[in-house]
């Protein structure tokens, strides 16, 4: 079950009744989980949080919201944002800090960012097109 920052009247079943996805990244198990807005699990993919050395590190622990999607067409599979974009969250004292895939897959280290892989950015675009995405909570 996902964790949301806003249940309207059904805090129980911690159920959005907007019609709002979410995500989960479990730094633990190194995976990525998307939710729809039935809180509903729709996918886990791998991911990871590796960072370079001059970055600000890893995310902390915490739920953001989300803000926008990046576009990066100049980028593939293999590039720095993989093929499907960059998912920007409000991470309080950082910028540009997103999920998106890319390179060499979830091992391959970030400025700060959360990689995945491009089935599990794929993923989270096409529920975001329906179902727009709210929050991403990082255990």
């Amino acid at each position: 079950m996902p964790y949301r920052i806003i249940v309207q009247n059904n805090p129980v079943n911690k159920i959005d009744p907007f019609g709002l996805s979410s995500l989960t990244y479990d730094s633990g198990n190194g995976t990525l989980t998307l939710y729809n807005s039935s809180g509903t699990s729709v996918g886990e993919y791998s991911a990871g949080n590796n960072t370079t050395s001059d970055s600000n590190g890893a995310w902390p622990t915490g739920t953001y919201n989300y803000l926008y999607h990046t576009d990066h067409p100049e980028s593939d599979a293999n590039g720095p944002y993989g093929s499907n974009g960059n998912f920007v969250f409000d991470v309080p004292d950082r910028t540009g800090m997103g999920v998106h895939s890319g390179r060499s897959g979830p091992q391959s280290r970030t400025r700060g960012c959360i990689r995945t892989t491009d089935e599990g950015t794929a993923a989270i675009s096409n529920l975001n097109s329906t179902d727009p995405l709210t929050t991403i909570t990082v255990r």
